[in-house]
């Protein structure tokens, strides 16, 4: 990168001897802290078209388009959030938000007061129409985890039913008393020792 009093110098030679007025070498001085090559683009562009002879003021038209640069950074900038933050609440739609039985619901979730598309209402359409489509996959498996849930209680009453009774205390010092005992003279099994 090239020293920023070197660009000046090398800028002015480009541009007639010109120097820049102070607060047109500060605006352009920021912006090439930021964005380098853009501003370089910029210099070369004014230079030819000063060249050329389209412009007379090298130095202001130079200012202006470092001026779009910053512009054109930020708008890219918040169009590249709004792509990230709209990519994220689609993946969020395709795993939770299919669940979402109401669209008031869903759009309190995305746009609400602390919603993740708050910032972003033009996203508003699509995010409904992509939990229109995801719906009924949404609508299946809940049912899905409905019919498991049934099933599960189902099971569980049957275990229920052919359980035998947990031993109690007594009943477990009684075995285990038999148990020392056959163990003592050496006749005893070994699965009764692991039960």
């Amino acid at each position: 990168m090239i020293d920023w009093e070197d660009l000046i110098y090398q800028t002015a030679e480009r541009f007639g001897g010109t120097t820049p007025h102070p607060d047109t070498a500060a605006a352009i001085a920021v912006v090439y802290a930021k964005s380098p090559s853009a501003v370089i683009r910029a210099i070369d562009r004014v230079a030819q078209e000063y060249e050329d002879g389209n412009i007379r003021s090298p130095w202001g038209i130079l200012r202006s388009r470092v001026q779009q640069i910053t512009v054109t950074t930020k708008s890219n900038a918040r169009a590249n959030d709004t792509e990230k933050a709209v990519a994220r609440a689609e993946q969020w739609m395709r795993t939770t938000g299919l669940h979402y039985d109401r669209e008031s619901e869903l759009l309190d979730e995305l746009y609400g007061e602390r919603g993740r598309l708050r910032d972003h209402p033009a996203t508003r359409d699509r995010m409904l129409e992509l939990w229109r489509e995801l719906r009924p996959e949404g609508e299946r498996l809940d049912a899905e985890a409905v019919e498991a849930g049934i099933r599960y209680q189902q099971h569980r009453a049957t275990l229920k039913d052919t359980a035998k009774p947990a031993e109690t205390a007594e009943q477990r010092l009684e075995r285990q008393r038999k148990l020392a005992a056959r163990k003592a003279f050496g006749n005893v099994d070994i699965s009764e020792a692991l039960t």
